[in-house]
């Protein structure tokens, strides 16, 4: 039909009026053509669906030629994790053009699996072949020979994804005749033979250990007696190896028997995977999903396990931490990071299971936060069922939480801890979000944690030294300046050129944050650190009593902050500070030991006794690169050392501008530049210069930590 400038005809056939009136020819002698952009959903009925009996035939329709396509591209290599010949890519295909079943089975779950993602219409393709394969199931011959119950046990793999994916509450209630199938293959005998009864054999069992993750049940198939492979050189076989180790030790652990020879039995097979592993090997597909089935093994035992149990499953995993729940939760965070650092599906779908058990020791709210913000995207570029995972993992945080306040009667205990965005990182600055979390937090608990903003190369430069000082102060026995117990050390920071940062001593994020808590410019008068040291031969470790840095009579509202600085992660194991949060607001009528003592500043234990129905204390694990603001009035204690290397924690406090304190700092004159090029200054540092040699021939003798006088002048 002509058009003249943009206006249309109105199509009345066999003439537009338009063209009758301008005397046009206007040919419309077939069916106007009607454009329609690629990928527009389209109703689909199962009526002019092909028929699965001629596979080859189905395929001569476009839409069926293209969900087989996707499953080759998209969905087999999910399955092929553990098989370096890829059946599932590249056999399956092949012989599901003459398995009516086989091909029932591709088409049903290609076409479940586009519905979920990109194309919902699909959905009718889907149901139409997966009532076929149901009616081909119930027909199946249980006498049938190998060739046909390994393309069976394909099918079935395929279509308990299907029923996974269809949101099934119980994904495997119809193919429970499947399980027989799968105890046709003995690990280690029909691999040449029949390579797709292996293939099968393993996705089943890694289907049963995802489901039994997801439903804390055991597997339904029995792998008690099988031995894992080991004569096959091929990385994809440690998979399977794991896989069986798992599988096993999940039975046990869900049949309630941890203990005695099944584990002991069960620990030595464990150990042998991780022994091969270089760092490098999550390079492949394989090894990420090796990894993360040893760290369910490793989540499961340690779950389970006595005191004296725990420490085997800590020779497993030396790189795991020292207590059981945070050992539980490294777990859990190792899985997820490995899962999505991958970026591959078939890594992140074998991950869902033993992310949907294990994270639910992950104790964070930032963690599980960026947990759902990295599970969401699934239900469209997977297609799979996330939210049904979301709301159970949200279920389990929200009762843990409630339960420890019904039956502690009181909040959680650890300290907030802010994780600043790379922007904020970068700038120096907090959010304007942040930033009032940081100020609320100091008031209402006296203490606030801040993660990343102190550059780790600077803090092992400072680390080095610091340690080889602690080393020197720790020989010195009774004669050493140390604070309550003999393991806790008062030691300066060497105050010359090489060893100072402005990234660490005059942080900007810490005097954001002290500035408008104190008031504009506080005065920095005092800066030192202390080390938690581990006994020397024959020693014992020790802790401090509970006390207040504040052991004068000081004001009811903030006047000091005290800026923490660890040098490494601190832990319970190497000696993190115990925190009594909230206790900031009591004075020295809560204390004992008159200052200038050792011992000043002591809590009256009535104190707290009381304290503790309330909040009891937290030991804290404080990550690397983090800065920690305490109120100088809050109660703590050094703790023990139990790790074999000293830990070392900078502290520096910053005074109101208005309090009048007298202590000065001593700093080489070398320093001085440094501090001059941090630009506008926030705080005022109070210093003394000397020079180099004088400076480096005393810093070590200063006195313990309670002859200093954070009193101020009346």
């Amino acid at each position: 039909m002509p058009r003249i400038l943009n206006k249309a005809g109105d199509e009345a056939l066999p003439v537009c009026a338009r063209c009758l009136s301008a005397g046009r020819f206007c040919d419309r002698s077939s069916r106007p053509l009607r454009m329609r952009p690629h990928g527009e959903n389209r109703r689909i009925t199962t009526s002019n669906l092909p028929s699965p009996a001629d596979p080859r035939g189905a395929l001569s329709s476009g839409d069926n030629a293209r969900l087989y396509q996707h499953y080759i591209t998209t969905i087999a290599p999910w399955y092929d994790l553990s098989d370096e010949s890829a059946i599932f890519s590249t056999e399956l295909p092949r012989l599901a053009l003459d398995s009516p079943l086989l091909f029932s089975a591709i088409l049903a779950l290609s076409a479940m699996q586009t519905s979920n993602t990109i194309s919902p219409s699909t959905k009718a393709v889907a149901e139409f072949y997966h009532s076929h394969c149901v009616r081909l199931l119930i027909a199946f011959d249980s006498n049938a020979d190998f060739a046909q119950r390994e393309i069976t046990l394909a099918a079935a793999c395929l279509l308990r994804t299907y029923e996974i994916q269809d949101e099934e509450t119980d994904p495997i209630r119809h193919l429970q005749g499947a399980f027989s199938l799968a105890s046709s293959y003995l690990p280690g005998t029909h691999e040449t033979e029949y390579p797709i009864l292996a293939a099968g054999f393993w996705n089943y069992l890694r289907e049963d250990i995802t489901h039994g993750l997801f439903e804390h049940r055991p597997l339904k198939m029995d792998v008690s007696t099988l031995s894992p492979p080991k004569e096959s050189p091929a990385d994809q076989t440690w998979l399977n190896a794991v896989s069986l180790i798992l599988g096993q030790i999940l039975s046990c652990y869900m049949h309630q028997s941890p203990r005695g020879p099944v584990w002991r039995r069960l620990r030595h097979s464990d150990a042998v995977p991780g022994q091969h592993f270089p760092s490098v090997w999550m390079l492949r597909d394989c090894h990420a999903a090796v990894r993360h089935y040893d760290l369910v093994s490793l989540y499961l035992l340690g779950d389970v396990a006595t005191t004296t149990d725990f420490e085997d499953v800590l020779a497993l995993e030396p790189a795991g931490p020292g207590s059981e729940d945070d050992f539980l939760e490294w777990c859990a965070l190792e899985i997820v990071g490995i899962a999505f650092t991958s970026g591959s599906h078939a890594v992140i779908v074998n991950a869902f299971g033993p992310i949907a058990f294990c994270s639910r020791s992950s104790r964070s709210a930032a963690a599980q936060q960026e947990l759902v913000r990295l599970l969401n995207p699934c239900a469209k570029t997977i297609g799979w069922p996330i939210q049904r995972m979301i709301t159970n993992l949200a279920l389990f945080y929200q009762s843990r939480y409630l339960a420890t306040i019904i039956n502690n009667k009181r909040p959680l205990n650890g300290p907030h801890v802010i994780r600043p965005s790379q922007t904020e990182q970068l700038s120096g600055q907090l959010s304007p979000r942040n930033f009032e979390a940081a100020v609320r937090h100091i008031h209402r608990d006296g203490l606030v944690v801040v993660e990343d903003v102190a550059p780790l190369a600077d803090l092992d430069h400072l680390n080095t030294k610091m340690v080889q000082d602690a080393r020197n102060l720790q020989a010195r026995g009774e004669n050493g300046p140390f604070n309550y117990s003999l393991g806790n050390l008062q030691l300066d920071a060497p105050p010359v050129a090489e060893y100072f940062s402005n990234s660490i001593f005059t942080n900007p994020v810490a005097s954001q944050i002290t500035s408008h808590v104190l008031g504009p410019r506080p005065k920095w008068t005092f800066c030192s650190a202390n080390a938690a040291t581990p006994p020397l031969p024959g020693g014992t470790p020790q802790r401090q009593p509970v006390h207040s840095d504040a052991d004068f009579a000081h004001p009811s509202h903030p006047f000091a902050l005290v800026v923490n600085i660890p040098l490494v992660t601190m832990t319970p194991e190497n000696g993190s500070t115990e925190l009594w949060l909230g206790t900031h607001a009591r004075g020295v009528e809560a204390q004992e030991g008159a200052h200038g003592e050792r011992a000043s500043g002591r809590i009256k234990q009535a104190l707290l006794d009381e304290r503790a129905k309330v909040r009891g204390p937290c030991q804290p694990t404080v990550k690397k690169g983090s800065i920690v603001l305490r109120d100088l009035r809050l109660w703590h204690a050094g703790m023990p050392n139990k790790s074999e290397e000293v830990r070392i924690m900078l502290a520096m406090i910053h005074f109101a501008p208005w309090y009048r304190n007298r202590m000065r700092m001593e700093f080489g004159e070398d320093v001085k530049p440094l501090l001059q090029e941090r630009g506008p200054e926030n705080v005022e540092a109070v210093v003394d210069w000397v020079t180099r040699d004088e400076v480096v021939g005393r810093y070590l003798d200063r006195g313990f930590g309670n002859m200093c006088d954070f009193d101020q002048e009346l």
